[in-house]
This record gives structure tokens, sequence and C-alpha cells, in this order.
């Protein structure tokens, strides 16, 4: 049966019987089934979580036409309905939908019960037990199976209202037939427990539901939202007293006093953490604020720690390496060296060319010598290639180094911590400055005290991503051996990368107009100009001239997503230029974005879920900041192939959140990476984006070549800019008191 949807938008209702399901996908519910409707089989595809054949249901959707396999019935919203007939009863208890109940079984149910059958199992099973085969404990089972199944459909109907199929199977997986009361008895649980659901969703909900705007639920929710806000957009571990209840408040649209209130009632019970800075009292969420608090507390044990043998010979063993490779190690390099094997915790900085790859490569040797073990590990994919390329020993991810996984609820778990840590001596963590509070705390729990912990960053760089700011913090604690290093050493010299990055760290404007070197500047005023010019570099002059591959060679790099020079506009525009629309490539719109093979694409979260191969090795986990490009897209099975380095990955269509363009991103997604070419234009934008630190992160991610084109005004701007937004993060407090 067909009819016009009541909405005015031209969708459809469809009824009909299950007859054939082709594909489905048990996590997330996506399937492509065949239906019975009115002796017409029509293939159907979209979320239809545990459909089994001879079930009847009901779908509202549109018509579409694929490429290969025709036209499909694309499904918006869906419910299972009651079968009828004898059939038709027949057909879905046979399935094998219910759980107790075969063939041979279905048919005594049926051929006893006739079209009463579904409402004696429902409401009494116990009727069940008069057929040879069914004891009361399997008329159990077969009541609860068929409960829950239906159950399905009233908590999707529910959720469908406010949230779209995809969380909807995620909120039933979760709480099952019982989601719909315990939504209603308080719809803010979900924030806490659903992963894709924040407080705005959920007050939407309770908002229908009838809830106060001064309910004490409501409010707690939007104090603990508010600080969650504040982690993952400004980094903070905790927020002072004042910040929290004026911002609550506005979230709230309440009293600044009903927010303070629902704020120490999260303290009592222990969901918030309240303590003293100095004279200002602040609030923390419980897990950030215990985060901080082991961090310190393990790095205090880590450098506290007596070692039971003292290691005799490091200056003649250091003094050996340089004759062995005719080189001659800076001061600062061998007080680097020296402590990295004799303190429990040190800390190496410094900007490009100064020499940390070559310490890294001496202590590698020298712990080879002392037969000490040694794990190199990063934030990033690209991060950790880099470490293997230069020191020429595997390097992991931190997250790959701690074993990450995932669990059913979407968060994630480390299998290497206190009782299962790392089992190597000693730790070399690179471009710690990308290193975030959770991030850090999880690999600590993994150290075993007696081990050594090398910590290596530039903390002029941009901070995390998330809540804290680790190496910054650790550094100005002044508890720990810091060694900076600040000699750029000759080759380096030679690199005018090297030297403006240097420049512009200092303050002053980086040489713009060298000529026959590595860093080149184009004076443009104009949007449309500098936009011109960097297709004309990227997609053809640079190319060209050195022989290098736009995709893979050349990153363009912005300040901002937004405007016309941002990395959304650009990525549009890069796309069609590097890799445009053709018969012969498949693609996939998501949203207002369109996914081509042959695309470059970044993961932008970080997913210990997905599997992927590489010849014969195979793994779990693409991370955040992870480029890869889009090999196939197979729009049948709605699932799309992106190879990250080597690593196939599969996504469902539903993952394609994780993915965005990256023929430009941003400063912040380029760190840990390095790239042969960067490019980088220089536009007004956003006084707080245009900073010091920003253009030097940029320029810094370059190995051969940088190229800049906008206006010599704006990097003046973004030289002077020197402002860095205020992190409130209580590890520095709580290394002084320890």
């Amino acid at each position: 049966m067909l009819s016009k949807g009541g909405d005015g938008l031209g969708e459809l209702f469809l009824d009909g019987i299950v007859e054939d399901i082709i594909y489905a996908n048990q996590e997330n519910g996506y399937t492509v089934c065949v239906i019975n409707c009115g002796n017409e089989p029509i293939t159907l595809v979209g979320i239809m979580p545990c459909l089994a054949e001879g079930e009847t249901i009901r779908v509202q959707g549109s018509w579409t036409m694929h490429s290969t396999f025709g036209k499909q019935f694309k499904v918006d919203y869906f419910e299972k309905k009651l079968p009828t007939t004898g059939a038709a009863i027949m057909r879905y208890l046979a399935s094998g939908a219910i759980k107790g109940i075969g063939p041979v079984t279905a048919e005594r149910i049926v051929e006893k019960f006739g079209e009463d059958a579904l409402d004696i199992i429902e409401n009494n099973p116990h009727w069940l037990c008069d057929i040879r085969g069914i004891s009361p404990k399997r008329a159990n089972e077969i009541h609860k199976s068929y409960t829950e199944q239906f159950g399905m459909r009233t908590v999707m109907m529910f959720c469908n209202e406010f949230f779209g199929p995809n969380l909807s199977v995620k909120i039933f997986k979760t709480y099952g037939s019982a989601a719909i009361d315990i939504i209603k008895s308080n719809p803010y649980r979900l924030c806490a427990d659903i992963p894709g659901i924040g407080f705005d969703k959920a007050d939407r909900v309770a908002m229908s539901l009838g809830v106060s705007a001064d309910h004490p639920e409501r409010a707690e929710a939007g104090v603990i939202h508010t600080l969650n806000v504040a982690a993952m957009n400004g980094g903070h571990c905790y927020l002072p007293k004042e910040e929290l209840t004026e911002a609550a408040a506005r979230v709230l649209g309440v009293d600044e006093q009903i927010a303070f209130m629902a704020a120490e009632r999260l303290v009592s019970n222990q969901r918030l953490k309240s303590f003293s800075v100095g004279d200002m009292t602040a609030y923390a969420l419980e897990e950030l604020y215990s985060s901080e608090v082991y961090i310190a507390a393990k790095l205090h044990s880590l450098s506290n720690f007596k070692f039971p043998y003292v290691l005799e010979g490091l200056d003649e063993q250091i003094t050996a390496l340089e004759e062995r490779y005719n080189i001659e190690y800076a001061p600062e390099q061998r007080e680097a060296i020296s402590h990295a094997l004799t303190c429990g915790v040190t800390v190496i900085t410094g900007g490009p060319g100064t020499g940390k790859t070559t310490i890294i490569k001496a202590i590698l040797e020298i712990c080879n010598i002392l037969k000490f073990s040694c794990v190199l590990a990063a934030p990033t994919g690209r991060a950790a290639q880099r470490m293997f390329e230069s020191s020429g020993k595997e390097a992991k991810t931190i997250h790959r180094l701690l074993e990450a996984s995932v669990s059913e609820g979407g968060f994630h778990h480390f299998s290497r911590d206190e009782d299962n840590p790392i089992n190597h001596k000693v730790v070399i963590i690179d471009e710690m400055s990308m290193v975030d509070t959770n991030l850090m705390c999880a690999l600590l729990k993994a150290v075993k005290n007696g081990s050594y912990l090398i910590l290596i960053g530039d903390p002029d760089q941009l901070p995390p991503v998330g809540p804290g700011n680790c190496l910054n913090d650790i550094i100005n604690s002044q508890k720990f051996n810091v060694i900076k290093l600040d000699k750029i050493f000759r080759q380096a010299e030679q690199s005018l990368i090297v030297m403006n990055a240097h420049a512009v760290n200092r303050g002053e404007m980086p040489v713009l107009n060298a000529r026959d070197n590595d860093f080149f500047f184009v004076e443009k005023q104009n949007s449309d100009d500098i936009l011109g010019l960097l297709l004309a570099f990227v997609a053809e002059r640079l190319p060209k001239k050195y022989e290098v591959d736009p995709l893979e060679d050349i990153q363009v790099i912005s300040c901002t997503r937004k405007g016309a020079l941002g990395t959304k506009e650009l990525n549009a525009v890069f796309q069609e230029a590097l890799n445009p629309k053709s018969p012969k490539k498949s693609e996939k719109k998501y949203g207002t974005v369109i996914f081509r093979e042959g695309d470059k694409v970044m993961q932008i979260k970080n997913d210990y879920d997905l599997s992927w191969k590489r010849g014969n090795e195979a793994g779990m986990g693409i991370f955040n900041g992870d480029v890869g490009k889009i090999l196939s897209i197979d729009t049948r099975n709605e699932s799309l192939t992106v190879e990250f380095d080597g690593r196939i990955t599969e996504y469902d269509f539903s993952q394609l959140e994780e993915l965005e363009h990256a023929y430009a991103v941003t400063a912040h997604k380029s760190q840990g990476s390095e790239y042969k070419i960067v490019v980088i234009p220089a536009f007004d934008a956003p006084f707080p984006l245009m900073t010091r630190n920003l253009l030097y992160t940029a320029i810094t991610r370059a190995k051969n070549m940088v190229v800049i084109v906008g206006a010599s005004r704006v990097l003046n701007i973004m030289v002077g800019n020197n402002r860095i937004p205020v992190r409130h993060t209580a590890l520095k407090h709580l290394l002084t008191i320890i």
C-alpha cells in the first residue's frame, strides 16, 4: 500500500511484508531489504534495526534512483506492525525473529491459536505450554523476546520525534524496552549515557515533557553542560565560581543563584569537585579534576623514584657517540641525554632545528648499550610516523601504545594501566604540546615507577584541542628537569623556514623577500586574488616546478574554518580543482558535503572501534588528525573505504560525520604532521585567531618549503599578537603544593 505523506513535503508511506533481508548492519541498524507491497517487490534502504522476514512494517521516505541497482525507497522512519493473517503470522514466527520459535514450533502455535497467536504470546504466554515441546521456561523466553521486539517499535516511535533513527537505535541498545520510562523520569540522563546527545537535545525532550526551567535536574545538567563546553571549546579543566554560575545561568535562562545551588548539589553527590586556587573557588568535573590530581601525583612519584643503581660512564658513552658519528653535541644536548637516563622525568623543549631528533637518536643508542627497552610514542599517527622516519625505530600513537578500545556505549578504554603497565624501561613521548589532560592521565597510569619518562615538545606551539595544558604546566611548575634547546645548528641555519619560524616566535617579522630559498611570500590583498593564486600554486605551479604530488606533498593551512579563505570553502574549491566530478568516480552527498573517490580526507575524532588492515597486519583505531584518501564508495552497501598511510578501513555512511576533506586544514589539525610544502593564506580573520603561535605552528609543519600568499599587514598583526587565551587548569597548582 502506498500513500502520500501528510506534511506536504512529498514524502511517501509504504506498508508491506518483509520478503528478504539483503544486508543488515547489526551495529547501527542500516538495512537493505525487499518488501511485498501489494504484490510488488520494493527495495528499501535505511535505518531499520532488528528486522525479520515476515514482519509487517510501515515506512516513510522517498524514491531514489541508484546508478547500479535502480529504483529504491530511502527510509527516513519506520515502525513494525503486527501481522494480522494466519499466513503472515506463520511466516513472521518461522523467521527466527522470536527467540525460542523455529519453523516447526511456529506451525504448531498458529495451528492451535490461529490469528490470536501473537495476542497469546504477549498476554497469556503460559497458554503456550499446551503445545508439545514448549516448557514454562521456554514460554517465558518467547514472551520476553516478543515484547522486546515490539518494545523497540514503541521506543523508536517515541525517540524518532527528537533524535532521528541513528540516535534512537543507540538509545534502545543502551536502555532497552525501559527507554521511554527512563527518559521520562530524567531526560538529562541521555547526556551522560548516549554519545552524540548533549544538553540541548536532552533539553528539547525535557521541555516537551513539561520540565520547568528551574527544575533541579535541569539546573544540574546545565551546570555540567557548561563545564563540558568549557573543557572542549576552551580547554579549561575548571571554571571559577563566578564564571561557572554566570555561564550556566545564561544557558539555562535562570537566576545565577539557581545555577550556584545546582553546582553545590553536584559537589555533594560527588559529580563535581570544589576546591581553592589561591583566593578563588573553582568547580571542576570530578573525572577531570581527578585526572589532574593523578597526573601531579604520578609525575612526583616518577621523579622522586630512587633507582637502586647508578649509571656510570654516561659522559664517556656520549663522547663515544660524538666520535662515532663525527659530531659535537651542544652542552644543553649533552645535559638532556644525561638527565634523560638518570632522572625519572625529563622534559626537553625546543623549536625547529635545535637538535631534538639528535637527542632521541643518542638516547636510543645508549639504551641499546645498557640493554634498556625503549618505546617511542606521539599523539597522532603522522607524528609517530615522523618519529620513526627520523629515529629509525618504530613509534606508536599513544592510543596504540595504551591498546585503546571502545566500549559498547562509545566510551574509550585503555588495556594498559596500573594493573597492566607498559613493559619498557624508557618511554619517550614527542609532540607533548598536543597531549591533553585525559590522555596524559591514561599514559601515566601505564608507566611503571622506576621507568624513565622523557617528554619532548615545543611549548610555543598551539595547546591541545582537548582540556588541559600539560606541557606548559609541567614546565612552569619548576618541579622537573627541563632542558630548553635554543641553539640553531649550522645545517638548520641554512633554512629560511627554521630561521623565520624562530623570528616569528620572538615576535619579529619573517624575511619575506629572499630569493632561491625555501620560504616565499606573495603580496595579495583581495580574497579573490589570494584564492586564485593559492589554486595556481597548489594545482599547477608547485607540482610542475618541484615534481610533487598536490595531494600527498602539499598542504594548505588556514587559521580558521569559516569565511572565503577558511578550510570549509577552500576544501570545496580544491576538491573541484584536484579531484573533479567524473562518471568514473562514485560519490556520496553527506549534508552539504560531497565525498568522492580520490578525495583527500581527515579523521576528526578518535574512533577506537574502526578496524583496519595493512597487508597481513590488522589493527583497531583511526584517530583524530589521521589523513587519508578515499579509495572507493559502495552506495549499495552504504560504505566508504579510506586508506590512511597504508591502513585500509571501511566506514558506514552513518559514520561520515567522522570525516572531512583535508585539502585545507586548520593549524590545530596540522599539529604533529609534516609536509614537504606548506601553503598559507594570510587574510583578515577574527583577531583571536590571528595569533603568533598559530602562524608559528603552521610554518613549522613544513619540511622543504613554505609559501605564504596574502597581506604582509596581516602577518605583522599575527606576529605582534601574542595573546594566548588563559586555560583554567589545576595541574601547575597541584604540582607546586605536592
